[in-house]
């Protein structure tokens, strides 16, 4: 997509209300998103949309979690049903972008080479600052959209980054907070757990780092992943997984973290990746080496063009940070960056700047929160 072409949606009110307002809003592009996924599950996994629903709701618990630890965003997802008039089992289980990975695909097989990271604190020459590549499948271009919709628990709002029917995939608050991940399938994930996309939902309610760190820490995850976290004074990096939380940095925050798609500091692993039977691929190493040579050559206070820089780096034809479309079979269902997102992070005035679509032949345009 034309970053020009991204559209910004308000949509107000209570959960419900605001679930009804954004299937009002995209009725029509919900329901060819929801088409355009059946025909991605059956030619990414070979599974047919029928027994894709069939299993996710036989053999998870994620309805439940939700209705236990997040009743109000198990209400904003059927307010979206109602206002987009499409089946609520299928909106429901459109959200599960994380658990998708490994429900549809089961270890040893499964695989999620998604999304490169990076972060840094305040410095006194730059505010803090947070980037992600989000990758995911290339179906999903085109229908990129910013949400802007009110906080249920404070005076503030929140601009989210997602895809009709979805209600988000990273974003920012007018608090100054952000937060993105990376997947990491090789942790234990929990069929109990609450789903990633509503954790995010919650975590765009956080009014500072700490609020963010203690959140993370109260819900359990139902897919392992890194958080990347950060307010207008610190930003922090959290391996989680069904087993808890490890905080991976920064151990010195005068420089920036980086991550992609390997555990670097968790031992919670999978029975599979215990057993060697399921690991990473090799985007995930060669993608972390390519952040790792180009950051380590910049100077320590990273600034908002060497983000997009590093972001966009298709040195490696085979496996870019940048990714343009798959070569490889990991690149199947997830060979492209939906979205390049900086989120700059200035007390009073946070800033979202974002090209939809691979930053190297994408422009950028900037959001206010």
């Amino acid at each position: 997509m034309d970053t020009s072409a991204l559209e910004v949606i308000a949509i107000e009110g209570t959960p419900r209300e605001r679930g009804r307002r954004h299937g009002e809003a995209l009725r029509s592009r919900i329901h060819e998103l929801l088409e355009r996924w059946f025909e991605s599950l059956n030619r990414v996994y070979g599974l047919s949309p029928q027994r894709y629903l069939e299993r996710f709701y036989a053999e998870t618990k994620f309805e439940e979690a939700l209705r236990t630890h997040t009743p109000q965003i198990l209400e904003e997802v059927r307010g979206i049903a109602e206002g987009s008039g499409a089946d609520y089992r299928k909106v429901l289980a459109l959200q599960h972008v994380n658990e998708e990975f490994w429900l549809a695909l089961p270890p040893p097989e499964a695989i999620a080479e998604a999304c490169s990271t990076i972060a840094l604190g305040r410095t006194p020459d730059q505010a803090t600052l947070i980037g992600q590549n989000l990758d995911l499948d290339i179906y999903l271009d085109g229908y990129q959209v910013l949400l802007r919709y009110n906080c249920d628990r404070s005076d503030g709002h929140v601009l989210a980054l997602t895809v009709p029917g979805m209600i988000s995939l990273n974003g920012m608050n007018s608090h100054g907070f952000a937060v993105c991940d990376n997947a990491l399938t090789q942790l234990r994930g929990d069929i109990a757990g609450v789903p990633i996309f509503a954790i995010y939902r919650e975590l765009l309610e956080s009014r500072s780092l700490a609020d963010a760190q203690a959140t993370v820490a109260r819900l359990p995850h139902a897919s392992g992943l890194n958080w990347v976290m950060g307010d207008p004074d610190a930003v922090m990096m959290l391996e989680s997984s069904a087993g808890g939380v490890v905080k991976y940095g920064p151990h010195d925050p005068a420089r920036p973290i980086y991550h992609t798609n390997h555990p670097l500091v968790s031992a919670d692993l999978s029975p599979q990746a215990r057993g060697k039977t399921s690991r990473p691929t090799r985007s995930t190493y060669l993608r972390y080496a390519a952040l790792h040579e180009q950051i380590s050559v910049l100077p320590p206070t990273l600034s908002i063009e060497a983000i997009k820089s590093v972001l966009s780096s298709c040195r490696d034809p085979d496996y870019p940070v940048s990714r343009g479309g798959g070569r490889n079979e990991e690149d199947e269902a997830i060979g492209f960056t939906l979205a390049c997102c900086i989120f700059e992070l200035v007390r009073g005035a946070p800033k979202f700047h974002i090209a939809s679509g691979p930053p190297h032949r994408t422009g950028f345009r900037t959001f206010n929160a």
